[in-house]
């Protein structure tokens, strides 16, 4: 089973609603359950925070993509569930290294904040 791209307006306005978010210097991290039985990922690199230069956005854009898809075991974390990657102005600072870093702690952030809900 593979990823799907999140690529519809519609489904990033909807993720605002979220309660099921984490934040690091980097990114912030949006995850809500869907009933589409797949795990589903959209990212966000806006032009207001980011840059004007659409190279350097689609850059950090691919490196996004490539943590994601070489993340371990994330469509075993969260089964059915959409996940939108937003990144921040810090993140064009940081080394490849230090954001999957960053990446990884959020997701283990989020599923934590998400079991402490369930209880």
């Amino acid at each position: 089973m593979s990823l799907v791209r999140i690529k519809r307006h519609f489904d990033f306005l909807e993720m605002r609603q979220t309660p099921l978010k984490a934040f690091t210097h980097s990114f912030v991290l949006q995850i809500r359950p869907n009933d589409k039985n797949q795990t589903r990922v959209g990212f966000t690199v806006s032009k207001k925070a980011i840059s004007k230069s659409a190279v350097v956005r689609n850059r950090l854009r691919r490196q996004m993509r490539e943590i994601v898809r070489l993340s371990p075991n994330i469509e075993q974390k969260y089964p059915s569930h959409d996940l939108i990657l937003i990144a921040r102005s810090e993140a064009l600072n940081r080394s490849y290294q230090q954001l999957s870093q960053d990446f990884e702690y959020l997701l283990t952030h989020v599923k934590e904040t998400s079991d402490e809900k369930n209880s």
